[in-house]
């Protein structure tokens, strides 16, 4: 073999290979603490432009419409666990469950991102507006999990409004 071929030692390839494995362990727990936000983020996102399509939907048709963790099948869960998808209807009998498939505004069965849960406060799973935009009864509070970490609270008060709230780090998911 000549000495003055072109190409890279094997000392050069290890040395970069080693190089590389090592930017990779230093940024891989950044990245995966990111990509955790993030999936929080999402589902929180969407869980609360729900309610506000639920809240619009109630002022604009003029009609209670509830919001409500879907079971799959056009009916809602009756546990708090909103994580496999949810379901937004038209309640002008103000019922558990949607009266037919007609009434059924929409019907969400996609999975949460990563291991994302949601999961409402005890006692109260779904959310009724009603036509003048009001949810009555008392507040309720969703809360967005990531295994057992506490990720973000959505919190709908009585007049309807939405807001979300970050908890401090390391907080822990009560689990209603």
């Amino acid at each position: 073999m000549r000495k003055d071929a072109p190409g890279f030692t094997l000392i050069e390839c290890l040395t970069v290979i080693a190089v590389v494995a090592l930017l990779y362990g230093l940024a891989l727990p950044g990245f995966q603490e990111a990509l955790r936000r993030q999936h929080i983020a999402t589902a929180m996102h969407l869980v609360s432009a729900q309610l506000a399509q639920a809240r619009n939907t109630a002022i604009t048709q003029r009609v209670p419409v509830t919001l409500c963790p879907s079971r799959g099948d056009g009916r809602c869960r009756d546990d708090p666990d909103w994580s496999a998808g949810w379901l937004l209807y038209r309640d002008p009998r103000r019922g558990n469950q949607p009266l037919a498939a007609a009434d059924i505004l929409r019907d969400v069965r996609q999975p949460l991102p990563g291991s994302v849960q949601v999961r409402s406060s005890a006692g109260r799973q779904r959310v009724r507006y009603q036509p003048d935009g009001r949810s009555g009864g008392s507040n309720l509070t969703l809360q967005v999990c990531h295994g057992p970490v506490l990720g973000g609270e959505i919190i709908v008060n009585n007049v309807g409004r939405v807001r979300t709230r970050r908890p401090p780090a390391g907080s822990a998911c009560t689990g209603n």
